[in-house]
């Protein structure tokens, strides 16, 4: 079997039939691929859902995972997977019907260790005027190519890797990610960075054509939702790129301290001095500058709190 197509999910039943019914009609002949659907502690009718969808397609497969996190739930899809690749798609994702059909010729052509595609936002509520679908857009052009320089990644929505790879790796930090409700980013950033660490060779390819789509969910429209979700990216992206090394100049305890007032400008003065041809709402102000700083900050902070406690330990 070439290809198992990995979603892990929790309490969305909804969401998840979308995903399903995208999977289970694929162009590609039924052999070449399997889904493995992996539930992370639901209560609602998940297993019901799953149950519905395996009666036309035999090749579903269900697990329950109780250890919370995406990080694990995304280990235990790779070791219950039987295809030589593994797909990760979210479960509020949406995959084309030729999705399958473009990663076959990819892995034909190419025969990558890791690749993807772009990742599109679709919506099933009304959005407001200001939200820009590049808030929820992740592209890496429009060419493709190996992704050689260490801060290109994929989607983890739109995520193919060689399940030989898992093997020897030992997959995702079970330490990053999202954990129940709570949100949490980085662990594939952490992992392609290992990839590259430890076996350069690699190929990691990037094709176009290779999309899939990701829910925009109604609380992602909120200031609020925005701005924690922005510190905590910055938090997880300096734990996804350090690798465990942790060093600390006069430069990062400057920043540290001064960005605050930054900030404290941006969200009071800056918005107002904003220029409205590019900011037209003061919510494209906040997201574009003010969360970007806090952003940044966050990846300062997480490096304190590494530095110091990597000290402390020793």
């Amino acid at each position: 079997m070439e290809i198992s197509v990995a979603t892990y999910t929790r309490n969305r039943e909804n969401l998840l039939a979308r995903v399903l019914e995208s999977l289970c009609h694929q162009t590609v002949p039924l052999n070449m691929y399997e889904v493995v659907v992996v539930d992370n502690g639901s209560t609602d009718g998940t297993r019901t859902v799953v149950d519905r969808f395996k009666a036309d397609f035999p090749k579903l497969r269900y697990f329950y995972e109780e250890k919370l996190g995406s990080s694990s739930a995304r280990n235990r899809c790779w070791k219950e997977a039987l295809g030589n690749y593994v797909a990760f798609i979210d479960d509020d994702g949406q995959a084309p019907p030729d999705w399958l059909e473009v990663a076959e010729r990819v892995i034909r052509t190419q025969s990558p260790d890791v690749f993807g595609g772009p990742v599109y936002p679709y919506y099933l509520s009304p959005k407001p005027d200001w939200y820009k679908d590049e808030y929820a857009t992740f592209t890496n052009g429009d060419k493709p190519r190996q992704l050689n320089t260490a801060n290109e990644f994929f989607h983890g929505s739109n995520l193919f890797v060689r399940r030989s790879l898992f093997e020897q790796i030992g997959g995702f930090d079970e330490s990053l990610g999202m954990f129940g409700g709570k949100i949490g980013y980085g662990e594939e950033t952490a992992f392609l960075s290992l990839v590259r660490l430890k076996y350069p060779g690699s190929v990691l390819y990037y094709e176009p054509k290779l999309y899939d789509h990701h829910l925009v969910r109604p609380e992602k429209f909120l200031l609020s939702w925005q701005l924690r979700s922005r510190f905590t990216l910055g938090r997880d992206n300096y734990l996804a790129y350090s690798a465990g090394v942790h060093t600390l100049t006069f430069k990062h305890l400057l920043a540290f301290f001064l960005m605050p007032f930054l900030m404290i400008y941006q969200a009071t003065l800056g918005v107002l001095l904003r220029d409205r041809s590019v900011y037209p709402y003061p919510q494209n102000y906040y997201v574009e500058r003010v969360f970007h700083s806090l952003s940044t900050w966050g990846r300062h902070y997480q490096r304190l709190i590494s530095y110091f406690g990597t000290k402390v330990s020793k």
